[in-house]
């Protein structure tokens, strides 16, 4: 072999020794499992399927016979009532908007749990134009009696007064902060929890009237 030829040999298998020592240092230098890339803080996750959105709940065939039953929430006032809302509307078109935070007549998460969990229908008077400082919300929930007893010792635990009425129990709370006034109105009889909570706004009688016009003879 020529002393030329052996020159190019040396030099072709140097630089195949130096690939092959590139290669593998890349490889162990990759980020593999939680520290690779798509892992990490900020990194965009992989795509996943969408989740199948939840049922409506409904009222059920378990409802006990002769309780009330209203599907729409012109079901739940008096003409006389509706007229009194004078700058509110009755579920205006913002409140069905995706993640907007609207109210289900009660602030308290564990009892906001049992209205997400069971048949409710929930009626908002609020602003035309969006969310504002005024504003009613009501939740008719058909409840069985054990959510009945949790609802009523909640209650009671959070310090809100309690009495019979009306052939049911109410329970109201009302803070007056100045400019600001909030409250609930509870009320449980037969089956139904008639949540409402409202800030600003609520005209005299509002529950009862809801009351009256579910239970005629109340």
């Amino acid at each position: 072999m020529t002393p030329g030829r052996e020159w190019t040999l040396l030099i072709l298998g140097g630089i195949v020794t130096v690939l092959v020592v590139y290669a593998a240092v890349t490889v162990l230098l990759r980020p593999q499992g939680a520290n690779a890339p798509e892992n990490q803080p900020g990194a965009r996750p992989a795509p996943t399927e969408s989740p199948a959105p939840a049922p409506v709940t409904t009222p059920t065939a378990t409802i006990a016979p002769g309780t009330p039953t209203p599907t729409s929430c012109d079901e739940i006032y008096s003409t006389d009532m509706v007229e009194e809302f004078d700058d509110l509307v009755l579920n205006p078109e913002w409140t069905t908007a995706p993640a907007v935070d609207v109210g289900v007549g009660v602030y308290d998460p564990q009892l906001v749990g049992i209205v997400a969990s069971t048949a409710h229908l929930t009626c908002r008077w609020a602003d035309a134009d969006g969310p504002s400082d005024s504003g009613v919300d009501t939740s008719v929930v058909w409840v069985t009696p054990e959510q009945t007893t949790a609802v009523t010792d909640r209650l009671t635990e959070l310090g809100f007064d309690c009495y019979e009425e009306l052939d049911g129990l109410r329970c109201t709370s009302e803070t007056d902060y100045g400019d600001l006034l909030v409250g609930e109105s509870h009320f449980l009889r037969d089956g139904i929890w008639l949540a409402t909570r409202y800030t600003n706004a609520g005209p005299s009688g509002y529950t009862r009237d809801i009351i009256t016009t579910l239970w005629p003879d109340a």
